[in-house]
């Protein structure tokens, strides 16, 4: 007699020939245990796939957009300041969201794969000992790892139980690196800020203004100063730097560079035309007729061989009278080294004296000295300049050289400093070396800043002065270049500069300016960065769950129209199943034994739990089978 659909609720066999046929009793009290819409059960099964399936998907879509933020670093653009709330705090909450996130993620994705797994496991023809070890492998990843090592003694289903195995296995890869993906990173970075500075360039008009009588600077004491720049250390001689003068903070605390004014200055160098001069009783003067007729006219004493000499000097109006407008002057030297010059300049610009003194044996000797008159131009370019704030010092300093050139004619420029500059280089301030010739004879006495321009160039005054001690006459041995006057020249009246900016002005200095200064400040901040290695296991573990969620769910073969009788096998569906299937009693009555290996053993048989939709629509309820 052919089985009715409800007949067919709790076959179950061992082979075909054998069904065992439960009373439809039965059949009803199971109707009563699932009053729910055959349609509506389908729908939610539906439904809970698909949340499944968009929840993977949305797991490996978040590592991907994290793969692209680490290869753009478009992360690095969350930034917070550096505050021990913030080192402290937010680091803490950052790491504890995370493994919130995905500790909650993770369970409710386990929690839709492990019961879509097992609904399609419970529709198949199996054997009861891979749905008994597929069922407790879910249970965590141990008893999963334990499941795959029974496989080994009686091999029910590699793959399906390996796959629970491997897929709780990338849910711990997660929880291990969910901490790290992201972290609040330390880094360096500036922000823009402006800080005041002290000027290190002084005002035009109050460099020239320095030289009047009411309020000027002391340049004696300045220049008195000038042999002590050099053996200052760099933090000392902030504000100079070789002939540049550059604005310094005024202000220590902050850490970075600033753009500043910085004012190099150059020279350039030549002899004075048209030179006259006359000699007398030791004393030289010389004078220099300009092409408007303006005559230079300079006094000094006979020099020593190799000596620099800055000179004072006066105006004579020209003959013809009429408005005059005085040039800017610069420096003027008198120069008694030799110089590689060619004879017909040597003779043109030469002035020779004779310079008499006492021998050793108290006799009148005589030695003929060349000297040249020059006149060196000061010219300032301010261009801005990059301060280290942690050292106050150029991180690019100019250097102090100027290029070589030749010697030749002072070619005039005027600028309305250089005058000042020049009358404080030719300040009468002893250097302590005089040299003597005859009695009646006004001696030599060089100044600090001869004995300084000397030093800059190459000479040495206290040698020269130790020869004159001895009786010698004087010999020039030192042949002096162009480029190293001016490039000491250029030095000195930096430094000068500078001097008289660092003095106060009740000891003779002058008063500097204020200015501003736009400061990149390095400063420490957080910003969030996402760890590369930790991304590379969490997306492997992403990437492996989906695919192994679409597997073991059976997302591409799962038949529609059919639905498991029970949803789990836990205890209580266990005791449903002893209750209901002969077939399943009859095998397990035969176990003397009841061993793991034992019922592993015996639960070999195919067994499937399935209700048809087809057969609940014909009955108007559903229709369960275990069916062989």
């Amino acid at each position: 007699m052919p089985l009715r659909p409800f007949d067919k609720w709790f076959m179950s066999t061992t082979d075909g020939d054998h069904p065992v046929i439960q009373s439809p009793r039965t059949w009803f009290a199971s109707w009563k245990a699932h009053p729910k819409n055959p349609s509506q059960n389908a729908a939610d099964g539906s439904f809970s796939a698909r949340t499944c399936y968009v929840l993977h998907g949305v797991l490996v879509t978040i590592h991907i957009v994290l793969v692209i933020l680490y290869i753009s670093h478009w992360e690095h653009r969350v930034i917070l300041p550096f505050t021990p709330t913030n080192n402290d705090f937010w680091p803490v909450v950052l790491s504890a969201s995370l493994q919130a996130f995905y500790t909650i993620y993770t369970a409710i994705l386990l929690f839709l794969t492990q019961r879509l797994a097992m609904s399609r496991i419970l529709v198949r023809r199996l054997k009861l000992t891979a749905i008994h070890d597929i069922s407790g492998a879910w249970a965590g990843l141990g008893a999963a790892l334990s499941s795959v090592w029974r496989q080994i003694d009686i091999p029910a289903s590699w793959w399906t139980i390996s796959a629970v195995a491997t897929y709780l296995a990338s849910i711990s890869v997660l929880h291990v690196t969910s901490s790290t993906l992201l972290q609040l990173q330390a880094f360096n970075t500036s922000a823009a800020t402006s800080i005041p500075t002290t000027l290190g360039w002084l005002d035009d008009q109050l460099l020239s203004a320095s030289t009047d009588s009411l309020g000027g600077a002391n340049w004696g004491v300045i220049t008195a100063s000038l042999p002590v720049v050099n053996q200052l250390p760099g933090l000392v001689s902030a504000g100079l730097s070789n002939t540049t003068v550059y604005d310094i903070p005024q202000t220590n605390s902050i850490l970075g560079h600033a753009i500043v004014n910085a004012t190099t200055i150059t020279s350039r160098c030549g002899f004075l035309p048209n030179i006259t001069y006359s000699a007398n009783a030791g004393m030289l003067t010389a004078s220099s007729s300009l092409s408007d007729g303006i005559v230079i006219v300079m006094n000094t004493s006979f020099p020593w061989s190799d000596q620099i000499q800055a000179l004072q000097h006066t105006w004579s109006p020209p003959a013809t009278g009429g408005d005059i407008s005085w040039p800017q002057s610069g420096v003027f030297l008198m120069v008694s080294t030799l110089l590689d010059i060619e004879p017909s300049m040597q003779e043109e610009f030469a002035v020779p004296i004779t310079w008499e003194s006492f021998g050793l044996s108290h006799v009148v000797t005589s030695s003929v000295i060349e000297v040249y008159f020059v006149q060196c131009s000061l010219a300032a370019v301010t261009v801005e300049a990059v301060l280290d704030m942690q050292t106050n010092s150029l991180r690019n300093p100019v250097s102090a050289s100027q290029p070589s050139a030749q010697w030749g004619i002072y070619q005039w420029t005027s600028n309305i400093w250089q005058t000042a500059i020049g009358e404080a280089l030719a300040s009468p301030v002893s250097s302590a070396y005089s040299f003597y010739g005859l009695p009646q004879n006004s001696p030599s006495d060089p100044s600090i800043v001869d004995e300084y321009i000397m030093s800059l160039v190459g000479l040495n005054l206290a040698a020269e002065y130790s020869q004159s001690m001895l009786g010698t006459p004087p010999l020039s041995n030192f042949t002096l270049s162009l480029d190293k006057l001016e490039t000491a020249i250029a030095q000195v009246t930096a430094q000068l500069i500078w001097i008289a900016g660092r003095l106060s002005t009740s000891n003779g200095g002058i008063q500097p300016g204020n200015g501003m200064a736009y400061v990149d400040e390095d400063i420490i901040a957080l910003r969030l960065n996402v760890n590369l290695l930790p991304l590379l296991f969490a997306t492997s573990a992403s990437v492996i769950m989906m695919a192994l969620a679409l597997c073991m769910t059976r997302a591409f073969h799962a038949s529609n129209d059919s639905q498991a009788a029970i949803s789990n096998t836990g205890a209580l569906q266990l005791m449903w199943l002893g209750r209901h299937s002969a077939s399943v009693n009859e095998v397990l009555e035969d176990v003397k034994h009841p061993t793991e290996a034992n019922l592993r053993r015996a639960g070999m048989i195919d067994v499937c739990f399935a209700k048809t939709i087809a057969d609940e629509d014909e009955l108007g309820g559903s229709s369960d089978s275990l069916s062989g």
